[in-house]
């Protein structure tokens, strides 16, 4: 399939929350993504495919863990797909698929689990989650909001208010992600290598920089 400019920007919740935290700086790869489809992908790699099949694993098993604890204290518990969303802005369509959604005594909770290391963006997903879902299940947006990401050794909550102090950030984002100015594209060897936008013409394949000296 040919590379084609999209009727609107669309954007999927995990392509914008490295910005967010400031654990990525490449802007024009989110905007990139949401503006075109069609385009050429990396292939990946047998040790790729080996880690990603690893990594579904462990997440599929730590997201069922999770919801049997929910659904053990008394809440009503959605997974996954279950859970998948498209939210049509005027300036974009934002989708996502919180890990759980759970709901109990007036509070819904957004939870995302993490069986990798901890990360900055984590809280911005789960913000994400919390801020557009209850947009689209409208039921939700009366109950008390929070979120979870449960990380395989503790549990991080995410409070109310931290969710309605995220969204004019969030809201500022997407907004930044669907405009028509394309951004400068910032390559780095860890961000490149996450990367799947083959014709990227700035594209860094390299690792980090290196060189032997006698300044000191």
């Amino acid at each position: 399939m040919a590379i084609e400019a999209r009727r609107q920007p669309y954007i999927w919740t995990t392509w914008i929350t490295g910005l967010l935290s400031g654990d990525k700086h490449c802007e024009w790869s989110a905007w990139f993504r949401a503006h075109y489809q069609g385009y050429d992908k990396r292939p990946e790699t047998p040790d790729r495919e080996n880690a990603l099949s690893q990594w579904k694993a462990e997440h599929a098993e730590l997201v069922a863990l999770h919801a049997a604890r929910l659904r053990a204290d008394g809440w009503s518990v959605r997974v996954e797909d279950q859970n998948k969303f498209n939210y049509r802005g005027q300036a974009a369509t934002v989708g996502g698929c919180p890990d759980v959604v759970a709901t109990r005594d007036g509070v819904v909770t957004f939870d995302d689990a993490k069986s990798g290391k901890a990360r900055d963006a984590d809280f911005w997903q789960v913000g994400v989650y919390a801020t557009l879902y209850p947009l689209v299940v409208k039921d939700l947006a009366e109950l008390v909001i929070r979120g979870t990401i449960a990380y395989q050794d503790r549990d991080r909550p995410i409070e109310p208010r931290q969710i309605v102090e995220a969204k004019p950030l969030i809201v500022e984002r997407i907004k930044r992600t669907a405009g028509a100015a394309e951004p400068r594209r910032t390559p780095s060897p860890s961000e490149c290598a996450m990367c799947d936008i083959v014709g990227c013409p700035d594209r860094i394949d390299a690792g980090v920089a290196e060189a032997d000296g006698d300044l000191f």
